[in-house]
């Protein structure tokens, strides 16, 4: 069941390698962050993804788990991209999944789009429309999803109220496990900036029939500073002055600019922004 902590301890520290992990770095590349994956498949951390650090100078940070794509240091990164697919769902109540209050187990009908095993897991079911709407419940795992066929969603937390055949329900992904670099359009939302180069995570691969995990990947996990002063990259094409409020750039992957209300507002400008150089930014993640 979910449960409200504020008394956490960090996996790693901020910027050495985790107990027992070796770096790969040999002196000719650049060496990945402290989240450098030992080379299995452990996805223990993912429990932890989303949750917020204080550092002892007052700022914050939150770990992560990356995708399939190394992100430099100085970027903006985003949730993974929505999938619409995934909106609006209907369910369906056998006895063996009655979706009643207290339960958690709800039996969902899919559409066209198959989904991938656990694609969702540690994100949210969300009860968007008619019968028990309103409610978010965080998924502890479900099956995969074949085209028009039906999967199951395990739930973290119980179901408040009783559901039916008229209800709709939203899957929404864990935005901080298989973040990617900030787009320019609106995908997903800004969850904090690298202040080290990210390792690529090595993908699990799936059937593309019945969503069935074919085999395993290594996760990379990793911190971004979510709040308080960071350095990240400024657009070239619109550099904000000192203490104006900023956004997601929407012409340059993982960059910042001057706020606009077609992006997200993540922060300040810490400083009198310069065009292509990562400057800094008094993130509010």
């Amino acid at each position: 069941m979910s449960v409200v902590s504020d008394y956490k301890s960090s996996p790693f520290d901020l910027y050495n390698q985790k107990p027992g992990y070796t770096s790969a770095f040999t002196g000719t590349a650049t060496p990945p962050g402290p989240g450098y994956a030992p080379g299995t498949a452990d996805y223990s951390l993912d429990t932890l993804c989303g949750v917020r650090f204080n550092t002892n100078d007052g700022r914050q940070v939150i770990l992560v788990r990356n995708a399939a794509t190394a992100i430099a240091t100085g970027l903006l990164a985003q949730a993974p991209a929505e999938i619409t697919a995934f909106n609006d769902l209907l369910m369906t109540v056998p006895a063996a999944y009655p979706a009643t209050a207290g339960s958690y187990q709800i039996l969902v009908t899919n559409g066209a789009t198959v989904l991938n095993e656990n694609q969702f897991q540690g994100g949210y079911l969300i009860t968007s429309d008619d019968t028990g709407e309103g409610q978010t419940l965080q998924i502890a795992s479900h099956t995969g999803g074949s085209n028009a066929g039906t999967f199951v969603v395990t739930l973290v937390d119980p179901i408040q109220q009783t559901l039916d055949a008229t209800t709709n329900v939203t899957l929404v992904p864990n935005p901080y496990v298989n973040v990617v670099v900030g787009a320019t359009g609106l995908t997903g939302v800004t969850v904090g900036a690298t202040f080290y180069a990210i390792a690529a995570s090595t993908a699990k691969t799936f059937s593309g029939t019945t969503g069935a995990m074919t085999a395993n990947g290594v996760p990379v996990y990793a911190f971004l500073g979510c709040h308080g002063i960071w350095s990240v990259q400024c657009d070239a094409t619109n550099a904000p002055a000192v203490g104006l409020p900023v956004s997601a750039s929407t012409t340059t992957a993982g960059n910042y600019t001057v706020f606009t209300a077609a992006k997200q507002y993540i922060g300040n400008a810490a400083g009198t922004g310069t065009s292509a150089h990562r400057c800094p930014v008094d993130l509010k993640l």
